[in-house]
């Protein structure tokens, strides 16, 4: 199955014009070494068109094409785009990502991890040359700047 390898979602609104336009851009990675740039317009609550801006090239150049668009739609001059978020209306996010997750099967219980408790064991059953506790307390820790050892820096004032 074709997997979305980039995808940017753009709307317009201006109530003045009654415009409220979406548009999203998708690089596709159609898995046979070839990649699509496809494109997705409409009014906002209404059926999007899907268009193809490149089928079946290069990665460089289907990224080309959909840099290329989304410049084109932000920085228009009449009706730049905004960025959001909200991939609710796209048929092709839907249809390549929305169903890859369905396919993800979970019995819906969690996974409990049972941790042993440590044993304390005394200096005398410890082996030469470990630490205990109170010893590792006694030792002042040095402490080091992100800059350097010795001297000073911001980072600890």
């Amino acid at each position: 199955m074709p997997a979305i390898l980039k995808k940017t979602f753009l709307f317009h609104y201006n109530p003045t014009i009654n415009s409220d336009k979406v548009f999203n851009v998708f690089v596709i990675d159609n898995e046979d070494g070839t990649f699509s740039a496809i494109s997705e317009y409409g009014r906002s609550g209404t059926h999007l068109f899907v268009k193809p801006l490149i089928e079946n090239c290069s990665l460089s150049l289907a990224e080309s094409r959909f840099y290329a668009k989304i410049n084109e739609k932000v920085y228009h001059s009449r009706t730049p785009y905004s960025h959001t978020l909200n991939p609710s209306t796209s048929p092709t996010y839907k249809k390549l990502v929305v169903d890859t997750k369905a396919s993800f099967k979970s019995d819906g219980s969690a996974k409990v991890l049972n941790f042993k408790p440590v044993e304390i064991l005394s200096p005398a059953e410890k082996e030469s040359g470990q630490q205990t506790g109170n010893e590792m307390d006694r030792t002042p820790s040095k402490k080091i700047g992100v800059l350097n050892l010795n001297q000073l820096d911001a980072l600890e004032i």
